[in-house]
């Protein structure tokens, strides 16, 4: 069963690039089982802390310079749903990224809101590039009366959205920033990263620990910044409804020592920059594979390898690593996959990604190997110039909460186009949405989907053809 088999894990060589950021370091904890208590007399409660969870709370807060700060034991989707309750009223309209985590359309959908997307641009590997301010100018004049607008910052792939001018933007009309930094835990702890969204002054700031630091799974934390537009109580009303009402004591503890790391450990980040820095110094001289070098708007933690000219796509190069190298990622895409670091990585471990890159380097890129390769480079994942906007979504006919009240069929590939999606249909990771509840389906997002399948991604939300048991898209009547 799963658990013998997370031990064999644990006793192998292969090596994590994949969150959670702890890495699974021998960092002392004590044995779950002692720890995993109730509620008892003098360990406070998470719901109305007044004693050593409050403790916690003001220490975070203080680490982050947030206004107010709570500790999250269902994740960072916990924390979305309660932000996007707390920030609006039922039915009110909100504007999100069209890249948002599922999480957020789930909230959306709850909350029976109007919404207004803004569209981010997407270059030909299929991986969002960040959303223009004139996206949410438009959005603004389009949804006046928004009274919350999401973002997602960073993406999974690393990019910061220009946060500075959105928060300036929407603060001007007096509207909320409520920011996914689900990855961006680590984000303001030395200045190689780019700065934490708290420093940009958006309102809220959700952020998953698990990923990026050393916490256990499931621990993330909600920050109200300074001069919040969101009320701290109507924040905590919902977190009581979003958040279990049994919260794991061993995840807390996690959490607290998480903020001790982060109070007494500041010179592991200049650590971690340097390796990461060597690292794309080395990676820089690959001549075939491709590993992006980090830009101003990047985080670097997050190393995104391409196929380049080896023609090979990420899923083939995320199996190669794992299959012949021991190198476990985090996920793969159409033409490139992405391996988490974190703070808790070691010299040992970014060489060993490094030594495998070279050799697949040279393994996969040789003329004969290009020359046969060249011409699938484009099937095997590049978007054609003009057609490549993966999140540009269909035309949006219904609301989300109207497209799950309807009677819905399912459909073949073939008479899905033009149709209603009535669920919503995500690769994942990362869990962006391609098709949205209450969209019209487009032909370019079936061949996307089909691509998907024959490379090996996971998808969420397909459905089988009861006759052909053929992948299907479940569609409004």
């Amino acid at each position: 069963m799963l658990d013998k088999e997370l031990e064999r894990l644990a006793g192998s060589d292969r090596y994590p690039f994949h969150m959670p950021g702890h890495k699974r370091r021998d960092i002392p904890f004590d044995n779950p089982y002692h720890i995993d208590i109730t509620e008892i007399p003098g360990f406070d409660n998470l719901h109305q802390p007044q004693g050593l969870i409050l403790e916690a709370m003001e220490r975070l807060q203080k680490v982050y310079g947030a206004q107010k700060s709570y500790l999250l034991v269902n994740g960072t989707t916990g924390g979305n749903l309660a932000a996007v309750f707390a920030a609006t009223d039922q039915k009110g309209p909100i504007i999100m990224g069209r890249n948002c985590h599922k999480s957020i359309y789930h909230a959306v959908e709850l909350r029976e809101s109007s919404v207004c997307y803004t569209f981010p641009e997407t270059d030909d590997a299929g991986i969002v590039r960040g959303t223009p301010l004139a996206e949410y100018e438009r959005a603004m004049r389009e949804c006046p009366k928004a009274q919350a607008i999401v973002v997602t910052s960073p993406t999974y792939e690393g990019v910061i959205e220009p946060l500075d001018e959105i928060v300036a933007l929407a603060h001007s009309r007096g509207i909320p920033v409520i920011v996914d930094a689900a990855h961006g835990a680590h984000l303001g702890f030395h200045p190689y990263f780019p700065k934490s969204p708290l420093e940009s002054g958006a309102d809220i700031v959700v952020m998953s620990l698990h990923k990026t630091l050393p916490a256990l799974t499931q621990t993330s934390v909600l920050h109200i910044n300074q001069g919040s537009l969101i009320a701290p109580k109507k924040i905590e009303k919902y977190l009581g409804i979003f958040q279990t009402s049994s919260p794991s004591y061993v995840l807390m503890a996690s959490i607290c020592q998480c903020i001790r790391f982060l109070e007494e450990a500041p010179e592991q980040f200049a650590s971690y920059a340097s390796l990461l820095q060597d690292f794309y110094q080395k990676s820089g001289q690959l001549s075939h594979l491709k590993v992006s070098l980090p830009q101003p708007m990047q985080d670097p933690s997050k190393i995104v390898i391409h196929g380049g000219a080896t023609g090979l796509c990420g899923h083939e190069i995320a199996e190669i690593l794992g299959q012949e190298y021991a190198i476990d990622l985090e996920m793969s895409s159409f033409s490139y996959a992405l391996a988490m670091s974190s703070v808790m990585d070691t010299a040992e471990g970014l060489t060993r990604l490094y030594q495998a890159l070279w050799e697949m380097d040279h393994r996969f890129g040789g003329p004969e190997v290009i020359d046969a390769k060249q011409g699938q480079i484009q099937a095997d994942g590049g978007f054609a110039e003009g057609d490549r906007n993966l999140y540009g979504g269909g035309e949006k006919v219904m609301e989300l909460y109207e497209a799950a009240a309807k009677e819905t069929e399912t459909v073949v590939y073939a008479q899905a186009v033009g149709r209603v999606a009535a669920e919503a249909v995500a690769i994942y990771p990362p869990g962006v949405p391609l098709l949205v509840p209450g969209e019209k389906i487009e032909a370019r997002q079936l061949v996307w989907l089909q691509q998907a399948q024959q490379q090996g991604l996971t998808i969420t939300g397909l459905v089988k053809d009861g006759e052909e048991n053929a992948p299907a898209l479940s569609v409004v009547i």
